[in-house]
């Protein structure tokens, strides 16, 4: 059968082209996974070796684990590194927020990366890093915004910048205050009316009181959705993690 040229070049324009583009994108992410198995081991020594003494996951008294984990991922322990499903959870789970942190080296800006950042968070990150050493490098690495014109990082540092405290005697009320800290750090310093009502809303969400209305309502304010732009985002990233 003889097509005529307009007909070829639609197949080409609409056919064609899109399914080279999804096989070099395929080609282009298959790699990039591979090239972050590789790259992985020595990425977590060094992360580990920036820390004079360095907090443990056994470091987090029961309380305070919870506490951590229903804020900032619910099913960090079933989840294979990423969640776009659970009320609350927001689009960054702690697995896809070490990977924000350790393969991001020039800064993570937003679009595109978020792909690379979620392939390697299910299929790398969450694989060859244990939950108990993800929650080491949380409690590490986690940027407590800036104080003095210097960078706060880590819990041990964030406790003594802003309770004047070692790690180890924060009451479980201070740590969660420092876990409310984490969706926005330089925004949401103690002692501001942000973190104020951001603890008010916490204290209620952990007393069962308020209820996350979907995947995207991190402030339990009953928000049911996202931009129609981080709607399509998630139902990709769901397409290729589950």
């Amino acid at each position: 059968m003889t097509y005529r040229p307009h007909i070829k070049r639609l197949l080409i324009l609409f056919v064609i082209i899109p399914l080279l583009s999804l096989a070099a994108m395929a080609a282009w992410y298959g790699y990039t996974i591979h090239q972050a198995r590789q790259q992985t081991p020595a990425l977590i020594q060094q992360a580990l070796a920036q820390q004079t003494h360095p907090l443990q996951a056994q470091d987090l008294n029961p309380q305070q684990l919870a506490m951590l984990l229903a804020v900032e991922d619910p099913l960090f322990m079933q989840h294979k590194g990423v969640d776009f499903q659970t009320p609350g959870a927001g689009m960054t789970t702690i697995t896809q927020g070490l990977v924000k942190q350790i393969y991001f080296p020039a800064g993570f800006q937003p679009g595109i990366a978020k792909i690379r950042q979620t392939l390697i968070a299910r299929y790398v990150l969450n694989e060859q890093v244990s939950k108990a050493q993800q929650l080491q490098l949380l409690l590490n690495l986690t940027y407590f915004g800036h104080e003095n014109g210097k960078s706060v990082q880590g819990f041990a540092q964030a406790a003594q910048v802003y309770f004047h405290k070692d790690f180890a005697a924060l009451s479980d009320d201070e740590f969660l205050a420092l876990t409310a800290m984490l969706i926005g750090p330089n925004a949401y310093k103690p002692g501001t009316a942000a973190h104020t009502e951001r603890m008010r809303r916490l204290h209620a969400y952990l007393k069962g009181e308020l209820k996350p209305a979907s995947l995207l309502d991190v402030e339990y304010s009953g928000k049911q959705q996202g931009s129609r732009a981080e709607e399509m985002l998630i139902k990709l990233l769901r397409l290729l993690t589950d």
